[in-house]
């Protein structure tokens, strides 16, 4: 089976791709006070996209379904 990402964005508006299988991981990081140093730093599975996600091609895709 293929990996899966998929594209969010922080509270500053940074946009990202992140690992699929740390999406749990990516939504506590966002649930971070901005004043705590742990939040000022994306997580190593964070790809930031420095244009935003227009600069992302793929050949399939499946919308999330929480």
């Amino acid at each position: 089976m293929a990996k899966k990402y998929f594209l969010d964005q922080d509270h500053s508006c940074h946009w990202y791709v992140i690992d699929a299988d740390c999406r749990h991981d990516w939504n506590e990081w966002l649930d971070l006070d901005e004043d705590d140093e742990r939040a000022w730093q994306a997580p190593n599975f964070a790809k930031e996209l420095g244009t935003g996600p227009s600069l992302i091609e793929f050949s399939n895709y499946e919308v999330y379904q929480r």
